[in-house]
C-alpha cells in the first residue's frame, strides 16, 4: 500500500529526509515558497505566511511533517515563522483526513536556566523569545483538531559545515532517521506525545543536559 506523505518546509532537513524515504512505497509532496524540481516529490508552491489556503488534489494524508522555520532571524521574524505560520497551516490541513502530524520543535523551550538531566516532563521555562514562541507553537499544535500529534523536540543541529556544540546536539542526518522512525512507526497510544531528541553526552549537574532515554525506549537507535 502506497503511504501518502506531506513534508511542510522543504529545506534542509526535509531534503534529507526524502533521500532515505522509500519513494516505491510512498507518494511524497512537499511544500516549499521557492519552485523545486525533484523527481522524487511533488512539489507544492505555498508561501504559508499569507491568509490563502495550499491545494493539492488529494483527500488524506497518512503523515503531515511540519518543518517550521523563522522568516527572518528577528523577533518577528520567528513570530511569523512559528505562530503566523502554523494558524494557516492548521487552517489548511482541515480540509484533508490525517492519520498523524509529525511536527518539528526544539528544545529551546525548556530555556536556559534549568540544569541536570531535562526530560519529557522538564519544566517548560523559555527565556527568550525564540522558546517562547516555539512553545506557543506547540501549544497551537496540541490544541488543534488534528488527533495523532508526535512533536519532536530537537536539540541543536549540526552538520559538517557547522561546528558541533558540546552539549545537546544533534546531526541534521540523524534528524531526518528520527522523523522516518516515526513515519513508520507509532510507539505511543496517546493522541498527543513528546520526545527529546538530542544525540548522547555526558549529564553533568552544572549544565543543561537533554535525555534521549524516551526517544531510545520507543525503539530508536541512533547509529
Amino acid at each position: 500500500m502506497i503511504k501518502k506523505i506531506l513534508i511542510i518546509g522543504y529545506g534542509d532537513i526535509g531534503k534529507r529526509l526524502v533521500k532515505i524515504l522509500d519513494t516505491n512505497t510512498a507518494k511524497i509532496f512537499a511544500i516549499s515558497r521557492n519552485d523545486i524540481i525533484d523527481e522524487k516529490i511533488i512539489n507544492v508552491n505555498w508561501n504559508w505566511l499569507s491568509n490563502s489556503y495550499f491545494e493539492i488534489n488529494e483527500s488524506n494524508f497518512d503523515s503531515v511533517i511540519i518543518i517550521p522555520k523563522p522568516s527572518e532571524l528577528n523577533e518577528q521574524g520567528y513570530k511569523d515563522g512559528f505562530l503566523t505560520a502554523i494558524d494557516n497551516i492548521l487552517n489548511s490541513l482541515k480540509a484533508f483526513q490525517i492519520k498523524k502530524v509529525i511536527a518539528i520543535s526544539s528544545t529551546r523551550v525548556y530555556g536556559d536556566n534549568q540544569k541536570g538531566l531535562i526530560n519529557e516532563q522538564s519544566d517548560q521555562n523559555p527565556t527568550d523569545y525564540r522558546g517562547r514562541f516555539i512553545k506557543e507553537y506547540e501549544s497551537k499544535i496540541s490544541k488543534s483538531f488534528i488527533k495523532k500529534v508526535t512533536i519532536l523536540r530537537f536539540s541543536g543541529l549540526y552538520d559538517k559545515d557547522s561546528k558541533k556544540i558540546s552539549y545537546n546536539s544533534l546531526h541534521r542526518d540523524q534528524a531526518a532517521k528520527i522523523i522516518q522512525f516515526f513515519i513508520n512507526n507509532n510507539p505511543e497510544k496517546s493522541d498527543i506525545d513528546f520526545y527529546n531528541c538530542s544525540e548522547d553526552s555526558e549529564v553533568k549537574a552544572s549544565v543543561k543536559s537533554i535525555s534521549n532515554l524516551k526517544l531510545k525506549s520507543a525503539g530508536f537507535d541512533f547509529k
